[in-house]
């Protein structure tokens, strides 16, 4: 599966020799960006199957995708809805006139799912600031400021990567898939 940041993104914001742990940094701030926002930043790139409990209403609110395949209702292919939002991704819920009638698991969407293509640059920004706020609580001592961030701990050695931080947690909050219905 693609990384949102690669090491090779790291060096050019952060000078020091890169450390053997730096795969498993980026893997953990990986993991907490999509607990922390609900959302998977690079889409699978085929479609699967994911069933939703039928709301009886004519709007039924889906997991982030990029693209949808089929969906099923109480068994049976229908094409008689539309993706929303209508003209840009991630595609968050689907309506249909005939509704999706109330039930547990009777509607099935396979689609390609993730939030888009490609690791979008804000996130991917605020992944490399808090790597980088990792590995200098790993390598240094003197430090700006520090903070517990997850189940980390972040340093920053001047104050513009402390602003950094700042702008990556606020990157962060902006992204968080916000449930209706």
């Amino acid at each position: 599966m693609p990384k949102y940041i690669t090491t090779e993104d790291l060096v050019s914001y952060f000078s020091a020799d890169l450390i053997p742990q730096i795969e498993g940094w980026i893997d953990s701030v990986e993991n907490y960006i999509e607990k922390e926002t609900g959302r998977v930043f690079i889409a699978d790139t085929e479609a699967s199957e994911r069933k939703y409990d039928g709301s009886g209403n004519d709007k039924l609110f889906i997991d982030d995708c990029i693209e949808i395949e089929e969906v099923k209702v109480n068994g049976e292919v229908v094409e008689d809805y539309i993706a929303y939002p209508a003209n840009s991704l991630p595609i968050t819920w689907i309506e249909r006139e005939a509704g999706f009638p109330s039930g547990k698991q009777n509607v099935s969407v396979k689609a390609k799912w993730g939030y888009s293509e490609e690791c979008p640059a804000e996130i991917k920004l605020a992944a490399t600031v808090l790597v980088v706020g990792i590995i200098n609580n790993y390598l240094f001592k003197n430090q700006v400021q520090s903070e517990s961030y997850g189940s980390y701990s972040v340093s920053y050695r001047t104050e513009k990567q402390w602003n950094d931080f700042e702008q990556a947690k606020e990157i962060i909050n902006r992204y968080k898939r916000i449930l209706v219905g």
